[in-house]
């Protein structure tokens, strides 16, 4: 059983909602505003005049992991002022006058905001592959409530296609339907259960005596799955489960440490200290990533201090 990016499966999860045509109309307008100072500052001041609740667009990278939302949700509350803004600079934006392209400019909008949610989630530090499965079941079921409520009109968790007129929710119950599809074929290593008949020969004695241990269902639900393994799954007694307990903690849901070490390289090795050698480098990163808490003042104690002559 593999499981390898979770945050770039629901990536590409995301792709399959084929948003181009919105996206690459809602980047080129934005910018269009950007790219040049003098028009980046009357459009700051065009807003400011009309007393919008934003003063300012938010810049779309492809490598930044939450930025597409961002961007459509602040283009689509500017829409107006932006096509006022576009128009008045020669540049006429005929998708924003469309009202078909209008409801899926909406719609991607709520999608991806419910993407960047989920996105989020599976971030962090110390998450283990049960977190992380428990993410992404939750929003597959949350797909199929939109789905449900959709084909019934009701728009409670889509609030910004609610806006819209001439909207097809049918239209969009297929969307939401195909998205979902993809995230069972991505994720549907996640549904695979094994009963203790089904289990190795080698870890069914200890399954079933695992499974009838009443005092450890009771600290499995006190305490959190690392601290239950680390603490109470005994080698000795649970050999096998043991082992298993030490593959899924090693298991990596996110890039999580990864970004944080180059992060951390950024502040270790930065302009101003070109002469560190590598071995001062790996040795300042072991700190700065490192969980435990140094004890300065018991360094400082154990070092002698030179004497006044």
């Amino acid at each position: 059983m593999k499981y390898y990016f979770l945050i770039h499966q629901e990536k590409l999860c995301a792709k399959s909602l084929k948003a181009e045509s919105v996206i690459r109309v809602v980047v080129n307008v934005v910018n269009s505003i950007l790219s040049k100072g003098l028009n980046h500052r009357e459009f700051q001041d065009f807003l400011h005049n009309l007393e919008t609740e934003f003063r300012d667009v938010v810049y779309y990278s492809e490598v930044r992991w939450l930025s597409r939302g961002k961007t459509l949700k602040r283009m689509f509350d500017l829409k107006e002022g932006g096509q006022t803004f576009a128009e008045g600079k020669g540049k006429r934006v005929a998708e924003f006058n469309d009202d078909e392209w209008t409801c899926d400019f909406a719609f991607i909008v709520d999608i991806t905001i419910h993407l960047n949610e989920l996105n989020t989630r599976l971030h962090g530090k110390g998450q283990l592959i049960n977190s992380t499965s428990d993410h992404v079941e939750a929003f597959k079921m949350k797909l199929r409530l939109w789905e449900s409520q959709l084909k019934n009109n009701n728009f409670v968790h889509i609030p910004t296609l609610l806006r819209c007129n001439g909207r097809d929710s049918q239209k969009y119950v297929r969307i939401i339907s195909e998205l979902r599809e993809e995230f069972d074929t991505r994720f549907q290593v996640f549904k695979t259960l094994v009963s203790v008949y089904e289990a190795p020969g080698a870890l069914q004695m200890e399954c079933v005596d695992f499974q009838c241990a009443t005092d450890l269902k009771h600290k499995c639900n006190i305490f959190s799955l690392f601290d239950f393994y680390k603490n109470y799954v005994s080698q000795g007694k649970y050999p096998g489960i043991h082992r298993h307990a030490v593959f899924m903690t090693s298991l990596f849901g996110s890039t999580y440490l990864c970004e944080q070490v180059f992060t951390r390289k950024k502040h270790v090795k930065f302009t101003t200290r070109p002469r560190l050698t590598d071995r001062q480098q790996e040795s300042s990163l072991r700190v700065a990533t490192s969980s435990i808490t140094p004890n300065i003042g018991s360094f400082v104690r154990e070092q002698q201090c030179q004497a006044l002559h």
